[in-house]
């Protein structure tokens, strides 16, 4: 990105420079609806380096203004900016904005707000995710619920959030793999286990699209055995 001049506002954002931003869109009030060169407005770069007296007096001065347009080429909103870097009071002051965004926006490949959260394990935003209505049921662009990330960083209280909500637990993605796949893939053998003691996720005869079972792709002999003991 270039510091050049061409978008001062949105480097007053990134800078943190609040003082300066109250001036420049004082005298230019439009610049809070212009795109610069990464396709980002100012509020996803106040967002971005979590700029919270400058993230409320854009909002302040949006108040007519639809989140959920504000989206850069790859279709992420203010929100999904918050929530993957997992400041939840400015997710808070985003979803009671005046007009509130849909918490199930997805971006160009398919990823929800939920999506992220739960990839950075920031359970209070998931949490508050699921209680303003997001959906456990969204499919990425690889067919990914929120539930199959949850699992491959082995986030038990997420993987429990999930499911007390109602997550489908057997669902596979692109490769064919369910949640069950990627907790034992990445040595998660507590999650695994959770996954089909507490909500019945299926292993026994699960293949994958080659023909791998969940056994077959455990990170290691440990895991596996660890599993297998507590499955019985």
């Amino acid at each position: 990105m270039p510091s050049d001049g061409t978008f001062p506002l949105h480097e007053l954002c990134r800078e943190g420079q609040a003082s300066e931003v109250r001036a420049l869109v004082d005298e230019q009030p439009d610049l809070v609806l212009k795109k610069d060169l990464d396709s980002r407005y100012p509020l996803h770069w106040a967002i971005s380096y979590q700029h919270v007296d400058i993230i409320e007096f854009l909002l302040s001065r949006m108040q007519n203004v639809d989140l959920d347009d504000l989206v850069d080429d790859s279709g992420w909103s203010p929100v999904h900016i918050a929530c993957s870097v997992g400041n939840i009071d400015v997710v808070t002051k985003l979803l009671n904005h005046s007009t509130k965004p849909d918490v199930n926006l997805t971006t160009t490949q398919g990823i929800s707000a939920l999506h992220l959260a739960c990839s950075k394990q920031h359970l209070s935003i998931a949490r508050l995710l699921t209680q303003e209505g997001a959906s456990v049921r969204l499919k990425d662009a690889r067919n990914q619920v929120p539930l199959h990330r949850a699992a491959s960083i082995g986030s038990l209280p997420l993987v429990d959030l999930l499911c007390q909500n109602k997550s489908p637990v057997n669902i596979k993605d692109v490769q064919g793999w369910t949640p069950l796949f990627h907790a034992l893939s990445e040595g998660h053998g507590d999650v695994a286990v959770a996954l089909v003691q507490k909500y019945n996720a299926d292993f026994v005869d699960l293949r994958d699209v080659d023909g791998k079972s969940p056994l077959d792709v455990a990170a290691d002999e440990k895991v596996k055995d660890y599993f297998l003991h507590n499955t019985k």
